[in-house]
């Protein structure tokens, strides 16, 4: 499965989801995963200006995961 980097892990948040620094737009219920092709969750929201994007994934709670991190989406 080829994968397409989205973003950088900005902020895990209170509510266990993932806040993202968008570099590419996924779609809403996109799973999202790490480098290694671990699936971390599911692209819940979009939003912030359209020169800075941001995307909010519903984090599954595993694997672990750190601001930080580069996270990718399945190409289609």
């Amino acid at each position: 499965m080829p994968l397409k980097k989205i973003g950088i892990i900005m902020h895990l948040t209170k509510s266990n989801n993932i806040v993202i620094k968008a570099e590419e737009i996924p779609e809403i219920n996109d799973t999202v995963y790490l480098k290694n092709k671990s699936e971390i969750g599911r692209v819940v929201e979009v939003f912030g200006s359209v020169s800075s994007p941001f995307v909010l994934v519903k984090y599954n709670g595993k694997p672990e995961v750190e601001e930080g991190k580069e996270v990718f989406i399945e190409i289609k």
